[in-house]
């Protein structure tokens, strides 16, 4: 899962759809890792940060919830083995990997 906090740009989770999808992929038995550079940990889940590229290489699903300046689309997109992309932020990288709603 790329970026858990409410909005692009910064740490604050409070009412982040991210926190009810960790929640619900956890309760069908996914493993969840994330990356934020903006939140470090979430302690309600025991869950750090994983750093991008290791995220990216070992997810077999890789869901953008927020979008994040920070974060390369084009490079996510490469990456990833299949992508879903909630925020429309891969919109213009063609790629069949890629679901952009």
């Amino acid at each position: 899962m790329l970026g858990v906090s409410y909005k692009p740009g910064v740490g604050d989770v409070r009412e982040s759809p991210a926190l009810k999808l960790i929640s619900l992929l956890r309760g069908l038995g996914a493993e969840v890792i994330y990356h934020d550079p903006h939140v470090p940990s979430l302690a309600e889940f025991a869950l750090t940060s994983t750093p991008l590229e290791k995220a990216l290489s070992s997810a077999d699903l890789t869901i953008i919830v927020t979008a994040h300046p920070s974060v390369d689309p084009e490079l996510v997109a490469r990456r990833s083995r299949l992508l879903l992309d909630l925020r429309g932020a891969t919109r213009s990288v063609s790629t069949s990997r890629v679901s952009a709603r």
